[in-house]
């Protein structure tokens, strides 16, 4: 079949109707056919053409059909009117069979491919939500786009945060909170205040990934004994058994679950070896390995086409990918359209590196030419502008690493798998795959429009890729959290036994065996240590500068003091010298955020310190006094390397044995790469200091504080959980606003408790820029 099409003129009308026929028959279930239609649309475009209006209505994809043309079209049509009116909505055949089992049953777990319309779905689940809904995503890559999306979706009396609070209750109807496990916690602080109508656990096979399973497990235990009759949904892609979510966990009230194969985007396959690309087909290979005259993956990019290429992060933070693409990036002149241009200035405004010579990023030079980089160490703020560059259509090229597995909605043309390691079981891997398979290919809303999209493979990995992609992939049905053989799990034997026993503290967010161990701990010496030379005698935090003056044993024993009260909640007694070296390096980092410095304040002082600024600046002023000749100035500058600055880890992970450095030891002062420093540094806000030691520390000094009254542990216990004392700046971050934006907004801001925000009168000044009537048009 396949290479028939490759030499042919004209469709063979026999093959197409025993397509379309399978596909009324079983509907667009087989790989097989979906590729086989990709090489007509591309190689006979024109005859193919006749035949994709009746395709759409056989596949289902009654959005992009127009007027029936034949009788089993019109009975299609009839298909697609009767889902209209049985759901109100212009549902595909899934779609609507999903949304009927959503509103019938209270738990329902399903599986679908990528491109099946789960996203529009979930849409007008949302759209028709009275009461509020928590979204739960794997991992905080995710967080950007539904904001976006929901935020555009509903009224400006829906509040969408990111976070658990409840706030801005004279204004708001309902509520809507996008969230990842982690946060999940916060549920259960504000339950009784919430009208909780549904609860969507998307890409929920994140249950299935070591510590981050264990901890979506644990929530999803506590949301089923807390919150039984309420609306639950599992979507997960490519898995035969979505019920395993229900097995897992015991599960029983009232559940179904479905897995859906039909698919609407088809895949052309290629292979990529030193000399150039071939086709070759991983269902039935009669191709024989045709050669593509051209190169495929040029022709698109000139052609406006995009090219996701996904690499390992280390080929990213090694900066190899630009050598090995170099051909590719070189099709990519610098962009000069004014939006596209807008955004990289706001970019570049959030990192600090406009006009900065010494601050030179790689990943602002390539979006300059429409070339992103995309992955999860890239701040939070800084992928939103990079999604909406490429949503906008300014990017060419994006290369990406796993966060776009986690379904992240990007779609490209092309993709192209450089990178063939996928972390986890075979199952998980083969999950992953065909993940990332599934951006390939844009599907369109155009009318009688078939769609697809190429895979590009690098040649060694072929077998495996076709054994993979032809594979089934199952969810175990036994939680990590019930593996006792598993070795990280003594850090999560508390949060097993407060599920079992119902025994977490939600105001502290620690279990109540935790709770216990640092109050049995015996740490007033620590703490008292830590109140007297961390704060002054105003109980305002030290800066950074007057950190690195104390007498080295001083901060020695601050380190050792901060470590001894973090451990005291765990079960061991030590810390690995590598989980030591993390806690030490975010004090520096928590004290700038203190200090309420931005982000690119702090990735500035952080650079400076690491770069040796003061040294830097020390030898030019003897250069300039001529105390040193220009070449000693090159020498010594030569000599100096980089300080050890160990890399951020989440805690706690006694598998982090030892320190690992951001750089490698020889690196020479003047060529830190600045992109290293801002990933590192997001790393350390986001999955230190946010999320693994707010809660732990933040209790130690609140339990001090209602133990001996001393209203410094009280007032250093909210600027760790908030990094900051002030009572309207803690509002405003309960109100979802970022430290960056809070600076700028505070002196506009007349009133704010839980009730609302009343702005004072020349608000007007603030809402002049239209991204700041943005931020703020919903509590206008």
């Amino acid at each position: 079949m396949l290479s028939n099409i490759l030499f042919q003129q004209k469709v063979d009308e026999q093959t197409i109707k025993e397509i379309l026929f399978d596909f009324h028959k079983y509907g667009p279930v087989s790989n097989s056919h979906l590729e086989s239609l990709s090489y007509l649309k591309k190689y006979i475009p024109e005859d193919f053409k006749k035949y994709e209006g009746k395709l759409m209505f056989l596949m289902g994809l009654f959005y992009k059909t127009s007027t029936p043309n034949s009788f089993i079209e019109t009975i299609y049509n009839v298909y697609a009117e009767s889902i209209i009116e049985e759901t109100g909505h212009n549902f595909t055949p899934v779609q609507a069979d999903a949304y009927n089992s959503i509103k019938k049953y209270t738990n329902f777990s399903f599986s679908a491919p990528t491109s099946a319309g789960k996203s529009f779905l979930f849409q007008e689940l949302i759209k028709e939500s009275k009461g509020d809904i928590i979204i739960i995503l794997p991992s905080r890559a995710l967080l950007s786009e539904y904001l976006i999306k929901v935020k555009k979706l509903v009224s400006k009396e829906t509040l969408v945060l990111q976070f658990i609070e409840i706030v801005n209750t004279k204004r708001t109807k309902n509520r809507i909170y996008i969230i990842t496990p982690e946060r999940g916690e916060e549920i259960f602080r504000n339950i009784d205040n919430l009208n909780l109508e549904l609860i969507l656990l998307d890409e929920a096979q994140i249950s299935e990934e070591g510590i981050r399973g264990m901890k979506f497990d644990s929530l999803v235990r506590r949301i089923d004994k807390k919150l039984k009759n309420v609306k639950k949904i599992f979507t997960h892609p490519f898995v035969l058994n979505p019920d395993a979510q229900f097995k897992k966990h015991d599960i029983t009230n009232n559940t179904d679950s479905e897995t859906y194969n039909q698919k609407t985007v088809g895949k052309i396959y290629i292979e990529h070896f030193d000399n150039g690309f071939k086709y070759f087909s991983p269902f039935d290979d009669r191709i024989k390995g045709r050669g593509i005259d051209n190169n495929i993956v040029k022709e698109i990019i000139q052609n406006n086409g995009t090219a996701l290429i996904y690499i390992s992060k280390s080929k990213i933070y090694d900066g190899s990918f630009i050598e090995t693409f170099a051909e590719y990036i070189e099709l990519c002149p610098e962009i000069s359209d004014e939006k596209g241009l807008s955004y990289i200035s706001k970019l570049e405004e959030f990192l600090g590196t406009k006009d900065d010579r010494e601050k030179n990023s790689v990943l602002i030079y390539l979006m300059k030419r429409g070339i992103v980089i995309h992955h999860g160490s890239i701040p939070l703020k800084a992928r939103l502008i990079i999604e909406d560059f490429v949503n906008g259509h300014h990017a060419k090229i994006c290369f990406s690493t796993s966060t776009l597995i986690q379904g992240i909605n990007m779609p490209f043309d092309i993709v192209w798998i450089n990178n063939f390691t996928f972390t986890g079981n075979e199952d998980q891997k083969t999950l992953n795959l065909k993940n990332l398979i599934g951006r390939a290919g844009r599907t369109t809303t155009e009318n009688d429009c078939f769609d697809f999209g190429y895979v590009v493979i690098e040649k060694k990995n072929k077998k495996l890729f076709i054994e993979r992609l032809n594979k089934e992939s199952k969810l175990t049905t036994t939680s990590n959290l019930d593996d006792t053989t598993d070795p990280n799990n003594e850090d999560f034997i508390d949060i097993v036994d407060a599920i079992k026993n119902d025994t977490f503290n939600v105001d502290l967010q620690l279990t109540e065996s935790q709770i216990k161990r640092i109050s049995g701990a015996n740490l007033d010496d620590e703490i008292v240590f830590i109140l007297d030379k961390f704060l002054n005698k105003q109980s305002q935090p030290l800066t950074v500068k007057e950190y690195y003056r104390l007498e080295d044993d001083q901060r020695k024993k601050i380190k050792i003091s901060f470590e001894n009260i973090y451990k005291a909640h765990l079960r061991r007694t030590e810390l690995s010298n590598g989980e030591k070296n993390v806690l030490s390096t975010s004090i520096p980092i928590l004290l700038w955020q203190i200090q309420g410095k931005s982000f690119a304040e702090i990735i500035s002082l952080r650079h400076a310190f690491l770069s040796e600024k003061d040294y830097r600046r020390a030898l030019r002023r003897q250069l300039l006094k001529k105390e040193i000749t220009s070449r000693e100035f090159r020498l010594l500058l030569s000599k100096k390397k980089v300080r050890f600055s160990c890399i951020a880890e989440p805690l706690p992970n006694k598998t982090f044995k030892r320190p690992v450095s951001l750089f490698p030891r020889d690196t020479n002062i003047v060529d830190i790469d600045f992109d290293k420093i801002i990933y590192d540094t997001y790393d350390y806000i986001d999955k230190v200091l946010s999320l693994s030691l707010k809660d732990p520390l933040s209790s130690a000094f609140i339990l001090y504080f209602q133990k001996t009254n001393d209203i410094r542990a009280q007032v250093l216990s909210n600027y760790i959980k908030y990094g900051t004392n002030n009572e309207t700046e803690i509002w405003l971050i309960k109100y979802g606003f970022s430290f960056d934006e809070i600076e700028e907004l505070i002196e506009y801001v007349e009133k704010i408790d839980e009730t609302e925000i009343v702005f004072k009168k020349n608000i007007d000044e603030y809402t002049e820029n239209f991204d700041n009537f943005k931020l703020i048009e919903r509590y206008l």
